[in-house]
């Protein structure tokens, strides 16, 4: 267990990092979240975040990311579900109501539209469709390694095969896996994904999801998911397939 203080303070640095991609500095958190504390105070918290695992220093600066144990601790315990707006609700049905017959351009379309959304990489399996991706090139350069990138790689190439293993049985809601969490013989250390399956009116099933990097914006990429999920599984768009 972490202090309020403790848990307000790994927030913001999940947040802050994830805006700019840049160690957080104690006297950041304090000009920028306003913390009625001291930034001597602020660093005695950060060094008792990083005892606990959930924050690290990459490099001899002063400045803290968050590990996969921090992201963890964010997403299940003090990340708020961000709804999307009406306006985007609104134009997500408009986009997929464009889309073609064919569950191949239906694949394309909706991991062309999520990648565009989530700033990142997204994919997608779908019944009688061949495996879909859009966006790889959002997700590397951001500094990964050639391994980290050769990693992203083999999944996108064996998404077909890797793809299943995401896939849990009871999986009912969105699932985010944090750096190395993936069940995948492939260990994608450096990234994240959030993944959801897809349950057609017709009772076939699918998969859609989104790969970014470990600063990823979680809820926002939660909610994009969770949403088109939802579209396909109300048959919003197989109406329009089978009837167009």
């Amino acid at each position: 267990m972490i202090t309020q203080r403790q848990a307000q303070i790994l927030a913001a640095i999940v947040k802050e990092y994830s805006q700019t991609g840049n160690p957080v500095g104690s006297e950041e958190l304090v000009g920028r979240y306003h913390f009625p504390v001291s930034s001597a105070t602020v660093r005695n918290e950060m060094q008792a975040l990083e005892e606990t695992g959930l924050i690290m220093q990459p490099h001899t600066s002063a400045g803290r990311i968050p590990t996969d144990k921090g992201y963890r601790y964010f997403i299940n315990k003090l990340m708020h579900h961000l709804e999307l707006t009406a306006t985007e609700q609104r134009h997500l049905r408009q986009e997929l109501l464009r889309l073609q017959r064919e569950y191949l351009e239906l694949g394309r379309s909706i991991t062309k539209l999520l990648a565009e959304k989530a700033e990142g990489a997204a994919f997608a399996m779908l019944p009688e469709s061949a495996v879909s991706t859009s966006g790889i090139s959002k997700v590397i350069g951001q500094g990964q390694s050639r391994a980290e990138i050769q990693e992203l790689a083999y999944f996108l190439d064996e998404l077909d095969h890797c793809g299943k293993a995401l896939i849990q049985k009871d999986m009912h809601e969105v699932k985010t896996y944090v750096g190395s969490e993936a069940p995948l013989p492939v260990k994608l250390s450096d990234f994240s994904l959030v993944v959801s399956k897809v349950r057609f009116p017709t009772g076939e099933q699918g998969m859609i999801g989104i790969v970014g990097p470990k600063r990823m914006k979680y809820a926002r990429n939660i909610s994009l998911v969770e949403y088109i999920s939802k579209l396909l599984a109300g048959g919003l768009v197989l109406f329009i397939i089978f009837n167009f």
